[in-house]
């Protein structure tokens, strides 16, 4: 319930009050667990980069690593019937929170890196593997999300990330596919006479 008012309402405009009540517990209590209302953002977002690390390292050990992260990132995001994006764009749209915001995109990329590191048994201090594949699952995730927050919020995360993606193997099918070409050989270049 606090989570729904967090996206539904305009964040600034929001009490502590306010945010204590739809939790179900007293100012009191909501002082205990956090110093003010944007720590509560943004610990559902940790919290939510934790699960997304929990499900990335149990998926099917078959799935290549970048589709483990895209599809633990496709079934979280429908868990929470798109409420932790929601909170996402309030987090880029208020002021206030826009500040901890690459903070926060941080944290839950390290988590995708420990995840992948763990999955695969590499140390990510040493072996630049995970972070190599954490990069390319977050390029068409990146996408996908810019093109949400942009002028296709209408449209499935899910959808989104299946065209990001697409788009991506086409693009680097094609990148790829110009490197074994031959190269084309330059003209001579002619002396100059002087």
């Amino acid at each position: 319930m606090a989570l729904r008012l967090l996206t539904d309402r305009d964040f600034d405009s929001l009490t502590i009050d306010q945010i204590a009540d739809a939790a179900g517990i007293s100012r009191r209590t909501f002082f205990r667990y956090f110093a003010s209302k944007e720590d509560v953002v943004f610990a559902f977002l940790d919290q939510w980069a934790v699960r997304l690390a929990a499900d990335i390292v149990a998926r099917p050990v078959e799935e290549n690593p970048v589709a483990a992260v895209q599809n633990s990132f496709r079934q979280l995001t429908a868990a929470y019937n798109d409420r932790a994006l929601a909170l996402v764009r309030v987090v880029r749209e208020t002021p206030s929170l826009r500040e901890a915001e690459r903070i926060n995109r941080e944290h839950l990329r390290m988590a995708v890196v420990n995840a992948l590191a763990t999955r695969l048994g590499f140390d990510p201090e040493s072996d630049m593997r995970p972070q190599i594949l954490a990069t390319i699952a977050f390029a068409p995730l990146d996408a996908a999300m810019f093109a949400w927050f942009g002028g296709r919020s209408d449209e499935a995360v899910g959808h989104l990330l299946d065209e990001a993606q697409a788009t991506f193997e086409q693009e680097r099918d094609a990148m790829c596919a110009s490197l074994l070409r031959p190269a084309t050989k330059l003209p001579k270049k002619v002396p100059s006479r002087s």
